[in-house]
């Protein structure tokens, strides 16, 4: 027992030290990092992305720390990166290396596309490597040159699915009763709680959704190489058939398959081409010799809000979401005479109803202000993300967006059960029916249950009369698209629910078409400036999280969506008003 204790306190010793170490360089880093690094004057460009590409990064500032928030890349970031050196002379190709990015939308994933599309015809090679090709990978990869596979490497193509964990049963052996109030045949968020499975409507609807993407997926993936949609189709229905005739090798398959062209070892790959002898820069050390994608001047500028993440009441970091210092940032946008439009890029499932209204409410001031706001959807923007958008002079969407969702639900649990079980047991006298009511160790009262349905019906009825009035469109259609059914983008666009398709630089000229301004303007995002003591903990948390990425509790969380979704809930069952206006559709 005493050498197990001895040897604990010494690994966490050692660990402790090597974090300290880590802070101080990652200290000296953001010190050097404050002025632009020099290239040389012929070099590969190494896009190499951490983590899940996200709208907005989320600043790691708790304890325990969330590792899984300080590996993130944001999308603009890539984006900007990719189009200098497009142009630029001294980067002569690119290499993509994946290996650590993880999740990514699929509207994502399809902008980089065309982005990597535009720099291979500019002349530059583009060349992918992996030992191990995920599916997100993969699509992005897709669109190289030439891609490279280990010898003992697979492409991990599976299709997309949507898979929840349900709570009910195990609720009930705790004793723990859920009430739910919901507005909305399809609104599915919360159905975990209170069932054991998937409802028709939800799979009505998540197969439908599915379908789409899917198809889109597929159609990307043979655009880029080359195929025929149905040949990955057929393979992914009878891959025990396909693999079988490579004497089951996974790379012999990807070769045959013309999913990849080359098989050969990291190494190799480097030692090929023009690779050989070139310097190689990392996609961060480019991005920290680029101007601020800001526009510096006094002229006019399109603004851009971001709107990433779930809409809570809690406070705001610069990843976060929140009703009262997102509508301060909105005020800077108005308070700023230089920024004539905005755009509000939108990557929401939604969340609370009472920050979703504050923040509706402060974009309306900037249309009082007139100055135009087009709102420009990311990956997701349903529910309480649809409900800050619908009011918007213009929405722009792309093809495979996850929006809709015009729904409302709450939650109430009830635990009397579980206490009684175990001998605790409530009591007392009210000077009402409902004093008390809202106990969680006590029944609810029927009367409580019927305020409380009656207040998520007026939420719902106020959220489809902003549907209506922003869409302008009759109140009978939006009940007909409503029901918290959840729609694409190129769905939206032919319901009426969206304007264009497109992505977020065709909203910027979109909103700088309504301000009236010429090509000569500039852009200015407005963002909450993270202290130096975030910066530092970002710059911190990054480094650390290549120590304990491949730890057994960080791989059993990443591979636990049971857990994951349990941690969900009880972040939602936070926000203080009650009720939400919140998707919960993650496709995989």
């Amino acid at each position: 027992m005493f050498k197990r204790l001895l040897t604990f306190f010494d690994t966490l010793r050692r660990t402790l030290g090597a974090l300290f170490m880590i802070a101080i360089i990652g200290v000296l880093g953001a010190t050097l990092l404050s002025s632009r690094p020099t290239l040389p004057d012929s070099a590969l460009l190494v896009l190499d992305p951490a983590g899940d590409i996200v709208e907005e990064l989320e600043l790691a500032d708790t304890f325990p720390p969330d590792f899984s928030a300080a590996g993130q890349s944001r999308l603009e970031d890539i984006v900007q990166v990719l189009r200098a050196a497009k142009d630029d002379k001294r980067i002569i190709g690119l290499l993509l290396d994946l290996r650590d990015m993880d999740q990514a939308s699929l509207p994502a994933l399809q902008t980089l596309g065309r982005e990597i599309d535009a720099f291979r015809e500019s002349g530059k090679h583009v060349s992918a490597y992996a030992d191990n090709y995920t599916q997100t990978q993969y699509l992005l990869s897709a669109h190289a040159d030439e891609l490279w596979l280990h010898p003992m490497g697979m492409v991990l193509l599976t299709g997309l699915s949507s898979y929840r964990n349900y709570f009910a049963d195990a609720l009930e052996r705790m004793h723990v009763g859920i009430h739910l109030f919901r507005a909305g045949s399809y609104k599915s968020a919360a159905e975990p709680l209170v069932r054991n499975d998937m409802s028709a409507a939800a799979r009505e609807e998540t197969q439908a959704v599915l379908d789409q993407l899917w198809a889109a997926f597929k159609q990307d993936i043979a655009d880029a190489r080359k195929l025929e949609p149905q040949a990955l189709q057929t393979m992914l229905d009878d891959p025990k058939a396909a693999i079988a005739q490579y004497a089951g090798n996974p790379a012999a398959l990807a070769l045959g398959m013309h999913l990849v062209d080359r098989i050969g070892t990291r190494g190799e790959w480097l030692l090929s081409g023009e690779r050989t002898d070139a310097d190689q820069i990392g996609f961060k050390q480019y991005l920290n010799s680029l101007p601020s994608g800001d526009s510096e001047g006094s002229g006019a500028k399109v603004g851009i809000l971001t709107a990433s993440g779930m809409i809570t009441d809690g406070e705001l970091s610069a990843g976060g979401l929140n009703g009262e210092d997102f509508a301060g940032l909105v005020d800077m946008a108005i308070e700023d005479a230089s920024i004539k439009a905005v755009v509000l890029r939108i990557d929401s499932p939604g969340g609370s109803v009472q920050a979703s209204e504050t923040m509706r409410r402060a974009l309306a001031r900037l249309k009082e202000n007139n100055k135009p706001l087009v709102v420009s959807m990311g990956g997701m923007a349903a529910s309480g993300g649809y409900w800050i958008a619908a009011e918007a002079d213009e929405i722009w969407t792309a093809p495979t967006t996850l929006t809709g969702s015009i729904g409302v639900f709450g939650v109430f649990p009830n635990v009397s059960g579980g206490l009684e079980s175990l001998g605790v047991h409530s009591d007392g006298v009210g000077t009402t029916a409902v004093a008390g009511g809202m106990r969680p160790d006590r029944p609810l009262p029927q009367a409580v249950a019927d305020v409380l349905q009656a207040g998520v019906d007026h939420v719902y009825t106020a959220f489809t009369g902003i549907v209506a009035r922003g869409r302008n469109m009759p109140a009978e259609k939006v009940a007909q698209l409503a029901e918290g059914r959840v729609w694409t983008g190129a769905d939206a666009v032919r319901l009426g629910l969206a304007d264009q398709l497109g992505d977020l630089h065709e909203a910027v000229s979109a909103a700088a078409k309504r301000a009236g301004l010429e090509d000569d303007y500039g852009i200015r995002h407005v963002r909450v400036k993270p202290t130096l003591r975030e910066r530092l903990m970002q710059q911190f948390m990054g480094e650390a999280q290549a120590m304990v990425r491949s730890s057994s509790l960080v791989q059993i969380a990443a591979m636990n969506p049971g857990l994951q979704s349990a941690a969900n809930w009880l972040r939602i069952l936070q926000s203080q008003g009650g009720i939400y206006a919140l998707s919960e559709f993650s496709p995989r």
